[in-house]
């Protein structure tokens, strides 16, 4: 089984990938880009090697979408296009992978970066405005409709019984 975790810093998305992997005894993979090979043969490389071994489950935290927003904020460009996007979903789909945007509110996020901080992300007006990104991209009308919200402020979320029903 497949689950992707996609959301901004301090959503929860590392906390929700550490307990199912904690709980299920199983890899947790990390989506960041590789060095000197495409971005989209890495992606579809690791999807295809998760979909290969479907008695597993493999958890990545942050995998392709956020390209669209980190990309274009670190290297001032993503390194994917949109049809390679919609490869790696269709991929993700015919994997069926679970598919989760992890999200939560402004001012949980703000107290969270102010609580921990964050190497990359220099500023909070930064971080709210990926969050804002984040919400476009998977908003019913945006490019990637579907995607299951989990709203880490509200409560702890059962995400055992969120990927197990997919929804």
């Amino acid at each position: 089984m497949i689950v992707v975790l996609e959301g901004p810093d301090c959503a929860g998305k590392t906390t929700l990938a550490e307990v199912l992997t904690a709980e299920r005894g199983t890899v947790r993979a990390n989506g960041k880009p590789p060095v000197g090979r495409p971005l989209f043969e890495h992606y579809a490389g690791q999807v295809a090697l998760a979909a290969g071994s479907p008695s597993e489950l493999t958890v990545f935290d942050r995998l392709h979408v956020g390209e669209l927003i980190y990309g274009p904020l670190f290297r001032g460009n993503s390194a994917l296009s949109m049809e390679e996007m919609y490869l790696l979903e269709d991929q993700l789909d015919k994997a069926g992978a679970v598919k989760i945007h992890v999200d939560c509110s402004d001012e949980a996020l703000l107290e969270r970066y102010r609580v921990r901080g964050d190497e990359l992300i220099k500023s909070p007006d930064i971080l709210l405005g990926n969050a804002a990104q984040y919400r476009e991209l998977f908003a019913s009308d945006g490019p990637f409709p579907g995607w299951i919200v989990v709203a880490t402020d509200r409560g702890n979320p059962d995400i055992q019984a969120i990927v197990e029903t997919g929804s």
